[in-house]
């Protein structure tokens, strides 16, 4: 095989990878339309793209487009059940959880973004494999505030890029994460219904960020145990991370 097929092929992957990161868990269902305004894909290259996805498993035609295929579903539950930081967490999540208005939640940090691998019980639904841009979340900014700032302005930077959407105020994220580094926490207190959420990160041997665990509930239920608790678990799960 010659080395100018072996890089088509390689590119054809590429773009086939663009058009399954097309979908979230907001946007379950694309035309083809959708799939080449959203990726940049030329539309024929696009409809090309989605048909042989079909094909594969990784994608499933419906009345309304295309939508993620049972193969793409079944390998993202694979991989959340054997990432390692899934299994270093375990039971931690569980001792979080103090009312049943609270929720724990558990996420991977990733080049800016984060993955929810882990939920606990609560009222509110949130879907194991969403990604998330880190610094819209407490759990992605605990994870943030572990980087130095300029690693932390580029990811902002590289995931506003790909949603099209504009950067928040970095002079306030900076404020924000330089806080939440010299606490060992981060709070966010203007959810609706009277709700906050408070996180923690998780990091490695070396302190890089590896993702964060976070509890989201009543803001009365979070006494200075509480917020004890959260820093405790992150601790531990790192712990068990380096170990």
């Amino acid at each position: 095989m010659s080395n100018d097929t072996t890089q088509r092929g390689v590119a054809s992957v590429l773009k086939a990878c663009t058009v399954l990161r097309a979908f979230s868990p907001s946007v379950g269902v694309l035309s083809v339309r959708q799939v080449a305004e959203r990726t940049g894909i030329p539309r024929s290259t696009a409809h090309e793209l989605c048909r042989t996805l079909v094909t594969a498993g990784m994608l499933r035609t419906s009345d309304e487009g295309y939508q993620l295929g049972p193969l793409a579903l079944e390998l993202g539950g694979h991989a959340v059940r054997r990432t390692s930081l899934v299994r270093a967490a375990g039971g931690v999540l569980d001792r979080l959880v103090r009312t049943p208005a609270q929720e724990a939640h558990l996420g991977q940090f990733t080049q800016g973004w984060v993955v929810y691998l882990a939920r606990n019980s609560g009222p509110r639904k949130s879907e194991i494999g969403r990604r998330v841009p880190a610094h819209l979340t407490t759990c992605g900014k605990a994870a943030l505030s572990w980087l130095p700032f300029r690693e932390v302005a580029e990811q902002v930077a590289r995931c506003c890029a790909e949603r099209g959407v504009p950067q928040p105020d970095l002079s306030a994220l900076h404020d924000e994460l330089y806080q939440a580094r010299r606490d060992g926490h981060l709070s966010a207190q203007a959810l609706p219904g009277n709700r906050m959420s408070l996180a923690a990160a998780i990091v490695d041997g070396r302190n890089r960020p590896l993702g964060g665990v976070s509890v989201a509930g009543p803001a009365n239920a979070f006494t200075p145990s509480a917020r004890a608790a959260v820093t405790e678990a992150a601790r531990v799960i790192s712990a068990r991370m380096s170990a």
